[in-house]
């Protein structure tokens, strides 16, 4: 009964366009994402999938394939029951879910390329416990300890166990013990301690060496005697980047160079900030408001050295200054009016794109001294599409426009990940399609627009899909052997019953 009414709710939420949500807390053991379907026979795949993941899929539950292009994020963390096309319970069980877990989940069901029902979409919130303290630390430091504190004078046969929510395995440390076997997370080998005397002090800290910007996390103090439980704390760690920088560093090289001498402790300090965005916005806002004192005859210069040096955008004298501006940002970059009165040195960005990712330094100098910087670090993240076509068309596109200015000698690239390696779908290089790597299946079956990068229209339209065209491609640009614009599109195609 519990599961008929559950099945019932799925599918009131479900046509209401909202999401059954499942909540959990962080530590938890596992949690179970609901499904519910008629019984199927042996050849249909079930297929969970995430918004927003790339990779996709979470997990997928096949008679005779594994999950072979399983998002890394959950790979021996999802699994499904061995009988579930025959009881119809296809439910996800997630085992320590973490809040990067958070999320819209699909659930459907495939049979030779065709969906046999509609998706059943759940929402999953993982909740971060309250925590009993937060402990920050710079990368680099030699150690940092995260306290615990319990009883005095334990029984011999008291065990501390640290662990870490969204680890896999989750134990950070654990006293050697023959009769308990150590399953240490491999992350923290050779750099955990807990003091000798612990079970005489109580004093059951943990100190962890060289910490780094990936250990920052939940952990978990664990004290138990026989199973029995005698104390639990929770403590957050944050670990960041130390923000010392070099006073003068060459414009053009100012990244790497700061990255190579930050260890000899200058005098000045520079804030580091990060923004995220998706490709397709309008533009994106490289945030910089100082305080400091700007006089009138100071030059304000972003730039970037990857994937070489690049003046991104000059200000000086009152004026923009954008006679050496690096073409790849040419009539995309902005700044404010007056921004040496209003202190406000941020950059707009217009028609952010994949390659534009990367760490941006501001420097204000006079005289090649810098007064003042900035380090902006920016992630474009490509968004993925899915497309879905009837069994029956003609032809389908597989959308891809962008409108920056795209350089003329790049390579435009097509390609299928299936579950075994990639097939070539299209390849668009010197002014002309190259039908020669294609791969068998899509020869005379794929086209272009005339002149894509002239256009910025990439999109590649397939002639006749089919089920075997169904699945996940991505259109890179490449110029010089660098990934400059991306884009992934997952292509569905649906049976028709008329």
């Amino acid at each position: 009964m519990k599961m008929k009414a559950l099945v019932g709710f799925l599918t009131l939420v479900h046509v209401s366009q909202q999401y059954p949500t499942v909540s959990v807390y962080e530590g938890v053991e596992s949690v179970q994402l609901p499904c519910q379907h008629s019984t199927e026979t042996e050849d249909t795949t079930v297929e969970w999938y995430r918004y927003g993941s790339n990779p996709f899929v979470v997990h997928q539950h096949q008679h005779v394939f594994p999950t072979l292009f399983q998002n890394q994020h959950y790979s021996g963390r999802t699994s499904m029951s061995d009988d579930a096309l025959e009881t119809g319970d296809l439910s996800l069980t997630l085992k320590e879910p973490h809040h990067s877990d958070s999320g819209v989940y699909i659930c459907q069901m495939i049979r030779k390329g065709v969906e046999l029902f509609r998706q059943y979409e759940v929402e999953l919130q993982v909740k971060v416990p309250q925590h009993n303290s937060t402990i920050t630390v710079y990368e680099g430091e030699e150690s940092v300890q995260l306290p615990c504190q319990s009883s005095w004078f334990l029984s011999k046969d008291t065990t501390v166990v640290w662990s870490r929510f969204g680890l896999n395995p989750s134990t950070v440390h654990q006293p050697l013990d023959e009769k308990e076997p150590r399953f240490q997370n491999q992350h923290y080998s050779g750099r955990t301690s807990t003091s000798t005397y612990a079970l005489i002090t109580g004093d059951f800290r943990l100190t962890l060496k060289q910490p780094q910007l990936s250990d920052s996390g939940v952990y978990t103090c664990h004290v138990h005697n026989n199973e029995n439980d005698i104390s639990r704390l929770i403590v957050r760690l944050q670990v960041t980047e130390r923000p010392i920088f070099p006073p003068e560093v060459g414009l053009a090289l100012a990244v790497c160079l700061a990255l190579a001498v930050a260890a000899l402790g200058w005098y000045k300090t520079i804030t580091v900030s990060s923004v995220v965005v998706k490709e397709g916005v309008s533009f994106v806002k490289l945030p910089y408001k100082t305080i400091v004192p700007l006089p009138e005859d100071v030059t304000v210069e972003w730039s970037r050295c990857a994937p070489e040096p690049m003046r991104v955008h000059k200000y000086c004298n009152g004026n923009n200054d954008l006679i050496r501006q690096d073409e790849f940002y040419s009539n995309r970059t902005k700044m404010q009016k007056e921004p040496l009165k209003t202190k406000d040195l941020s950059l707009t960005l217009r028609d952010p794109c994949y390659r534009d990712s990367g760490t941006y330094i501001c420097t204000v100098h006079k005289d090649r001294e810098a007064v003042t910087q900035k380090v902006v670090r920016l992630r474009v993240n490509v968004p993925q599409e899915v497309v879905a076509v009837g069994d029956r068309a003609k032809c389908v596109t597989l959308p891809f426009k962008t409108r920056a200015r795209l350089p003329a000698d790049a390579t435009v690239k097509w390609k299928r990940f299936e579950l075994y390696n990639s097939s070539t779908v299209h390849v668009y290089q010197n002014g002309q399609d190259m039908s020669e790597v294609q791969h068998d299946s899509y020869r005379g079956r794929t086209k272009t627009r005339e002149n894509p990068l002239q256009a910025g229209d990439l999109s590649l339209t397939l002639i006749n899909p089919s089920h075997e065209d169904i699945g996940a491609y991505s259109c890179t640009v490449e110029r010089d052997g660098d990934v400059i614009w991306k884009r992934s599109v997952r292509l569905k195609v649906k049976v028709l019953w008329f």
